[in-house]
């Protein structure tokens, strides 16, 4: 049976608004490696990523050097992917066709284009151009993708001591950030859907958050907690922290249900985000129905099964049966005085 090992070698990744740098040079763990040409029209040239100034309609080719460290040649599969926020509130390049939110007006892969393929000679060098055209009219804040390079599996396996066929796959994101402007954009988020779901089987609610503006959100706290409709109990409560948002995005945020079943119910959900100066604050009711947390339940491991209405069917039956036993013993007790 096929095992893959995947090594994910991420190149320079954001960290805030920085990337990681990668070296061009080939090392013993790597196949091959990563080099951004940075042009005239970047904004800090000591950035190891492309962040562009570019005017309205402007067509301009990037660089990206790759260099093959192995003695064969490889192929390498190239993505000009929109960025999107994950569900763990990262923002993630990797995706090369994700669920895009509804307010994003120019997705980075409909301006960028990049050859799907590239062969890299055995030891050798080539340099891939991505073409980027901006929007004819003038786009304020900020278009954010990535560049994503992954090494092609082919037929050929390594064995380790045990004789399991491993395959191993070599990622590598450049980031770029592209604005046409200064003008000042205002965050905004919203709340969306609010459900019940499941992440690796395991019950959790998920809140539906939304950046609504072309602007990275970062420093991004939230903190979230649920009780019964009318009551201020908590019942559940997820705090995060140091999350961040690609622009024009959304992200399903999970509040734990700490392995308990969901009920049938209403509640509310109470939610205050935070990133940097910015605050946004929610209270909005939502319904668990019982059809769909029966669904859930079954289907969850890990449960923690709630058994409060068998022990009060427990009690009433006990006590039908303490007074039935009562009543005949009183019974049997007025027979022998009438003897």
């Amino acid at each position: 049976m096929k095992k893959f090992v995947i090594s994910i070698l991420l190149g320079l990744l954001f960290l805030g608004l920085s990337f990681l740098p990668v070296k061009a040079e080939a090392s013993s763990t790597m196949n091959f490696s990563v080099n951004a040409v940075i042009p005239d029209n970047q904004i800090d040239k000591s950035k190891t990523y492309f962040d562009l100034k570019m005017k309205p309609g402007e067509t301009r080719n990037l660089e990206v050097i790759l260099t093959n460290g192995q003695n064969h040649a490889i192929t390498i599969e190239t993505n000009a992917n929109t960025a999107v926020t994950n569900d763990n509130g990262i923002v993630d390049y990797s995706k090369t066709n994700p669920n895009l939110d509804a307010s994003l007006k120019t997705p980075f892969s409909e301006i960028a284009k990049i050859d799907k393929e590239i062969t890299l000679p055995a030891n050798g060098t080539k340099t891939v151009k991505v073409n980027i055209t901006m929007p004819k009219e003038e786009y304020d804040g900020q278009i954010l993708g990535g560049l994503h390079f992954t090494e092609k599996l082919n037929q050929e396996t390594e064995k380790n001591e045990e004789g399991v066929q491993i395959k191993n796959l070599y990622a590598y994101v450049i980031g770029v950030l592209l604005t046409e402007n200064d003008n000042e954009v205002k965050p905004d988020m919203q709340l969306g859907e609010i459900k019940p779901s499941q992440i690796n089987y395991r019950n959790v609610l998920k809140a539906n958050l939304q950046n609504s503006q072309p602007i990275i959100l970062k420093n991004l706290n939230i903190q979230a907690r649920v009780t019964k409709k009318g009551s201020n109990k908590t019942l559940h409560e997820t705090n995060k922290t140091d999350m961040r948002m690609a622009p024009n995005s959304n992200f399903n945020y999970g509040i734990n249900w700490e392995n308990q079943e969901f009920k049938a119910g209403k509640y509310t959900l109470h939610m205050t985000a935070k990133s940097n100066e910015n605050e946004w604050k929610w209270t909005k009711d939502f319904e668990i129905k019982g059809d769909e947390a029966k669904a859930l339940n079954n289907k969850a491991v890990e449960l923690e099964k709630d058994y409060t209405i068998w022990y009060i069917i427990g009690a009433i039956l006990l006590g039908l049966i303490l007074l039935i036993l009562v009543f005949l013993l009183g019974k049997r007790s007025s027979r022998k005085k009438d003897d």
